[in-house]
């Protein structure tokens, strides 16, 4: 009994009354020497226990396991979030941090699979050893195999596709003091009547949003594709290292690592193991979370049985003789490189290498991808604790100074200092590296006031100046090798961007109602700021249509690769005024976030989110009620349970929703409903009805700004034709800063040019009502006029005879191509812009008549891209379709 409550702590929050042994109180430090266990206590005590970042998810009934180095959380015998769902895991993991920094959990999952079909959920956690003896701390968990209920939803399996194995599962998690490394040793008994034989997979998932693949050899090129001896992943931005690695050999590569890989899933291939009845089989690995590769790659040879040699020393400013926080201190050799080591924030550092002679290069360079966010800010993690959530909301409004992960940038790179390092002989290396270089660049609008902006800053020769660093290491070690040296974003106007010495040409740029600036031969000194003052005219002005981007991802969906709060600087810097945030199969909630960040004033966020079937195609809802912390994902809808067909699965999603929530089919051909349902333009008929419903409010024509023209088009117009109202839309489906946000949108009127003035029953209206124009760089304005009345896009007029405005507007830098008026499918008018350098404002009236109800589409196409900055894509544009109703008594579709 006193196993099986303890999961019923972790539900109904139980944790003080219980009656069992909770081990150590976990809010209380461990010193040096010591390693504690303990289960997570009810309410703000125990929240003090918990730590925060971008996969944080522990809570009161989860045990903590943790020594004055490393923490972590074992998931209590509950299912929870994520496509890893099952108890009795490792779903937290971080460095103890005791700077006054925001906790940087960067792990989502470590559990154990078996043929990618079958996981391990454990009924019982306990803690066998809290530490309090003064030796390791230790917790079990305990359970059997169960189908992956995500992985045979994606094919909607009837019957398990791999059958019960019949395995008693026991894992026991230790932790050392003073280790980075917690061992997890798993014993498989098995409890059948029959011989079974079992492919083991050790599975991670990871932020990879913070962090990035780095292999000892490769370095920062990450791991090769062959046998590993460790997954390490390492900060982008000195949050610190986590690595799985097995107890001895090398985890192995197979073709079912590439098909997880290519789901977001991290897994490392173990041996096939066959089991008779009572026989049992036992798998040891290790989970270490360190601040640096060295550290981690120490604790790793160690225990596999290799003898190392401390190497140690200072970084410190050539000019002013102080000590460099953040260098990567990096130890390369005839193999490439065997780890880096950051420095302190005294500029001291210290590793552990395998004996022998090494080239050592002191690097401070940044990262290629950069957002900025006020100093020391975290991360919001959808599933943290609301006291960590508002810790990071706090750091990022101003309301707390918190310290910053440290990691040097601008710098150049020196020379090597070659070092031969000696079993038992401490080596002292010091380094000295130049002073910081960089720029500061000031964006703002015609009217003098800071405006959110994309940089994206080259080297003006086309490729880096040859440094001191050779070729075959620049990847390895961090060190940008190609001519663009940095993207960044800043909802300021105000950013600083690290840079070493040399020449620069800088492109700035907003939105697709603003002109670019190209400044050109930026010479950047030693040791020097350069300010950069840069003006962005706006060209299109605001007329009561805001952008709307209805398809977003962040680090909520497991490939999602940026951070919640990038996700909004990257909107607010490209001009989308309305976001809906539509995560894989999450409910999070972003719009906390966009007020900490004073973003309120830029965008107007709806919390949405993408059902994510893999046979039936992806849909997205919206508005939706995040309730992460009481709630499984939030609220969304497990679709993985299979519904008998397309009609039902509509109804499950629709009630995870808001009552008036609206439904969109997403990249409906590549691939979605409408290819899975085999929906027939020319008939109007799906071909597997079980695949498709017409319970749907909007579908996608433009994704990421690309046109599906010969297939979209014709779907969209058959809808016409019969007469269906859905609305086609536009949205990036950005995963990636560098899709950005608005690359497809939706323009809606609204009357109003504050998006913080729209509530949801006005977008709601408007975009039931069809006043929306789907579009990638080129602004549509388009009306229809008959008997004295105007039109909107989506509206009806009564009349055999009308006209149709249309008005083409861009800023210089956008060439809008030919634009168009379509009638029932057929082109009545195509005229060709001419491209004359300057900003574009073009209007032409084409009078029409009918003697029959007819539909009309306006649309504007280019065929030069739009710039790096825009993915390249081609301009586009188009409005939903006018209405004429000649006889006045009602419009009737013109039929296929």
């Amino acid at each position: 009994m006193k196993l099986v409550l303890l999961g019923l702590i972790a539900c109904n929050g139980d944790v003080e009354d219980s009656g069992l042994f909770l081990g150590a109180d976990p809010a209380v430090p461990a010193a040096k020497g010591e390693a504690r266990a303990g289960v997570v206590r009810e309410g703000p005590a125990g929240e003090a226990a918990l730590f925060g970042g971008i996969n944080a998810e522990g809570r009161a009934g989860d045990v903590k396991i943790y020594n004055h180095l490393a923490q972590f959380i074992v998931q209590g015998p509950y299912r929870s979030h994520g496509l890893v769902d099952i108890g009795g895991q490792v779903i937290d993991a971080d460095l103890v941090r005791t700077d006054g920094s925001l906790g940087r959990d960067n792990l989502e999952d470590l559990f154990f699979a078996m043929g990618l079909s079958r996981l391990v959920h454990a009924d019982r956690v306990e803690i066998e050893s809290d530490g309090s003896d003064g030796g390791p701390a230790v917790v079990v968990s305990s359970g059997t195999d169960i189908a992956w209920d995500w992985i045979q939803g994606q094919f909607e399996l009837d019957r398990p596709a791999l059958s019960d194995r019949f395995l008693e599962v026991v894992t026991r998690y230790t932790l050392e003091p003073d280790s980075y490394s917690l061992e997890v040793v798993t014993e498989l008994t098995n409890a059948g009547e029959v011989s079974v034989s079992i492919a083991l997979q050790d599975g991670l998932l990871a932020s990879g949003e913070d962090l990035r693949p780095w292999a000892p050899g490769p370095g920062l090129e990450g791991p090769p594709s062959e046998a590993l001896a460790t997954v390490l992943l390492t900060g982008r931005s000195g949050e610190g290292t986590l690595a799985m690695w097995p107890d001895a050999g090398t985890f192995e590569d197979s073709p079912i690592t590439a098909v997880a890989a290519e789901m977001g899933v991290l897994i490392a291939e173990r041996e096939l193991v066959t089991l008779e009845p009572g026989e049992s089989a036992t798998l040891a690995r290790y989970l270490t979370v360190a601040p640096d590769t060295a550290a981690a790659e120490a604790e790793r040879r160690r225990v596999q049985g290799e003898e190392l040699a401390e190497v140690s020393g200072t970084v410190t400013d050539a000019d002013s003789g102080e000590g460099v926080a953040g260098v990567r201190v990096a130890f390369t050799g005839e193999e490439g490189v065997v780890g880096f080591a950051l420095t302190g924030a005294d500029g001291t550092y210290g590793a552990e290498v395998p004996p022998g002679t090494w080239e050592v290069y002191a690097v401070a360079r940044a990262e290629r991808d950069q957002v900025q966010l006020p100093e020391g800010a975290g991360r919001y993690g959808p599933f943290a604790a609301a006291s960590l959530n508002q810790a990071q909301l706090d750091a990022l409004d101003g309301t707390s100074t918190r310290v910053a992960p440290a990691l040097a940038a601008g710098r150049s790179t020196p020379p090597a200092v070659s070092v031969e390092a000696v079993a038992g002989s401490p080596v002292v290396a010091d380094l000295t590296v130049d002073p910081p270089s960089g720029l500061r660049v000031r964006i703002v609008d015609g009217d003098g006031e800071a405006l959110p902006a994309l940089l994206d800053l080259q080297w003006a020769d086309g490729a880096p100046p040859a440094g001191e660093v050779p070729g075959e290491l620049t990847g390895p070690l961090g060190i940008p090798d190609s001519n663009r040296v940095a993207w960044v974003w800043t909802a300021t106007g105000d950013v600083s961007v690290p840079a070493v010495p040399g020449t620069y040409d800088l492109r700035v740029g907003h939105s697709w109602r603003h002109e670019q600036a190209a400044v050109e031969g930026i010479e950047v000194s030693r040791g020097e700021v350069v300010t950069v003052d840069v003006t962005l005219e706006q060209v299109v002005p605001e007329d009561g249509w805001l952008a709307m981007d209805s398809h977003l991802h962040g680090a909520p969906s497991f490939d999602g690769a940026l951070a919640m709060e990038h996700r909004l600087v990257a909107c607010a810097a490209t001009g989308v005024d309305l976001p809906v945030t539509t995560d894989h199969d999450r409910h999070a909630e972003y719009r906390d976030l966009a007020t900490a960040l004073d973003l309120d004033r830029w965008l107007n966020v709806t919390p949405g989110v993408e059902v994510t079937t893999m046979i039936r195609g992806h849909f997205n809802l919206f508005p939706i009620d995040p309730r992460p912390l009481t709630e499984v994902n939030g609220g969304a809808e497990p679709w993985w349970y299979p519904p008998e067909d397309t009609e039902e699965l509509f109804e499950r999603i629709r009630a995870a929703g808001e009552p008036d929530a609206l439904l969109q089919v997403n990249h409906p051909r590549s691939p979605g409903m409408f290819s899975f349902g085999s929906y027939d333009w020319l008939t109007g008929e799906p071909g597997h009805p079980d695949k498709w419903s017409w319970d749907f409010e909007l579908f996608e024509l433009l994704n990421g700004g690309v046109v599906e023209r010969d297939e979209l088009r014709r779907d969209w117009f058959s809808f016409l034709d019969l007469g269906f109202d859905a609305v086609p839309t536009g949205v990036s489906d950005s995963h990636y800063l560098f899709i950005p946000c608005g690359l497809g949108r939706t323009d809606v009127y609204l009357g109003t040019s504050t998006p913080s003035e729209v509530t949801w029953e006005e977008l709601r209206a408007a975009l039931v009502a069809g006043h929306t124009v789907a579009a990638a760089g080129t602004t549509l304005r388009t009306t229809m006029s008959a008997g004295g009345d105007t039109a909107l896009p989506g509206d009806t007029l009564a009349g055999s005879e009308a006209e149709i405005t249309a008005t083409v507007q861009a800023p210089a830098w956008i060439a809008p191509g030919t634009l168009r008026l379509i009638r029932n499918g057929e082109t009545l008018e195509s005229e060709t812009l001419e491209v004359t350098g300057e900003p574009t404002d073009h209007t032409v009236v084409w009078p029409v008549t009918s003697d029959e109800d007819a539909w009309y589409v306006v649309e504007v196409q280019g065929d030069e891209g739009l710039g790096d900055a825009w993915r390249n894509e081609p301009p586009y544009a188009a409005a939903n379709a006018f209405r004429l109703d000649v006889d006045g008594d009602g419009w009737s579709a013109p039929g296929l």
